[in-house]
């Protein structure tokens, strides 16, 4: 099981079945930094009231089953259907 957290005060955390898809880690051969997207189920737009005043430049981390995967900052968000962070290294 994958969770976000988003290191805030009070701390966010989404998991199954909010999170519904983790993207490629990408980074460029010319010394980009590495970047994810992860995106939330917010149909119901129970996101978008804690993202409303998005947590840019806040720590995130994400792990699976407990184990963590990335870490880097949120660096964009943006809210429709789903809400979509971006992270990055």
């Amino acid at each position: 099981m994958f969770a976000l957290i988003v290191h805030t005060v009070p701390p966010l955390v989404f998991s199954w079945p909010e999170l519904i898809d983790i993207g490629d880690e990408q980074s460029a051969v010319n010394g980009e930094v590495p970047n994810i997207t992860v995106t939330l189920d917010n149909a119901r737009g129970q996101v978008t009231p804690l993202l409303a005043d998005p947590p840019l430049r806040a720590a995130a981390t994400l792990t699976e089953r407990g184990i963590t995967i990335f870490t880097g900052r949120v660096q964009a968000v943006s809210l429709s259907a789903t809400a979509t962070l971006t992270l990055e290294n």
